[in-house]
């Protein structure tokens, strides 16, 4: 018989022997995780809590985190679980911090591992725009049937592309890229295009974010190659100005030998940058 049943049938013995000791002799991740799945299945609430407290406080490994995040939504809306799953999401963001040294093991990590990467603010990368295009690749390493990939794409992973902070350049691509919704990805320009011009949207989107502690869709990350705003002019000739914004304390932080690098910006279709040393 699979093994699947074996443990199966071991971890409903442990939820019995629970129900009438509160204890559990099971102590690896992999046994106490059937008996959580166990006693969600015949839910009983008290050898959840217990059995996730004990996953909790067992070192963590990537393999494990990614176990506890691929729970079914049954476990995951349990209030007993989400301490558990918080902690693994927090791991694996903590793990794939900078996505370009682990470029190869994060484009092999499952959907759930890789919301937990992208919902990092603190997410270290050169750009948003390096962003967009690895989770294009990974979609099209994962999803390779395009509306398979565009669904998805839809549901999880574009509101963890923070749009407002790619270039205009880039943002034209996205409009045409086949694997976004049309639709979608017209909405998700417009709002991007707003932020970029529009200070009172732009205060609004970002106090409308404060205090929540999900992933923020308009809280600039860590860059390597700060934004720029961007603002063209066909006539008298062709031109165009150039912000790049510093707060004092980082202006502060460059002395005596900082230096701060621009996102590329384009002009005559020669690429340019700024930077503030």
């Amino acid at each position: 018989m699979p093994r699947s049943f074996f443990a199966e049938e071991a971890a409903f013995m442990d939820l019995l022997s629970f129900m009438y000791s509160n204890t559990l002799s099971t102590i690896t991740p992999t046994a106490l995780l059937d008996v959580l799945m166990a006693a969600d299945k015949f839910e009983v609430a008290s050898c959840m809590r217990h059995s996730s407290r004990l996953l909790h406080n067992l070192p963590m490994t990537c393999e494990s985190a990614l176990s506890y995040l691929d729970l079914p939504s049954s476990v995951l809306i349990a209030d007993a679980v989400l301490p558990l799953t918080d902690a693994a999401k927090h791991f694996v963001a903590a793990r794939f911090k900078d996505i370009t040294k682990f470029q190869e093991e994060v484009l092999n990590l499952p959907l759930a591992g890789i919301e937990a990467v992208l919902s990092n603010d603190d997410l270290q990368v050169a750009s948003e725009e390096a962003v967009y295009d690895f989770v294009l690749k990974w979609a099209r390493i994962h999803y390779p049937n395009l509306e398979e990939r565009r669904e998805m794409l839809s549901s999880h992973l574009c509101r963890l592309i923070l749009f407002p902070y790619m270039t205009c350049r880039k943002l034209k691509k996205f409009l045409t890229c086949n694997d976004f919704d049309p639709e979608l990805a017209s909405k998700v320009v417009l709002d991007a295009l707003f932020f970029k011009a529009e200070a009172p949207y732009r205060q609004r989107s970002l106090a409308a974010e404060e205090g929540n502690s999900s992933h923020h869709r308009f809280v600039e990350r860590a860059y390597k190659y700060r934004p720029v705003k961007v603002v063209e002019f066909e006539l008298p000739h062709q031109q165009c100005i150039v912000y790049l914004d510093l707060k004092w304390e980082e202006c502060n932080n460059l002395f005596p030998s900082g230096r701060v690098y621009s996102q590329a910006f384009h002009l005559g279709g020669q690429g340019f940058f700024l930077s503030a040393h």
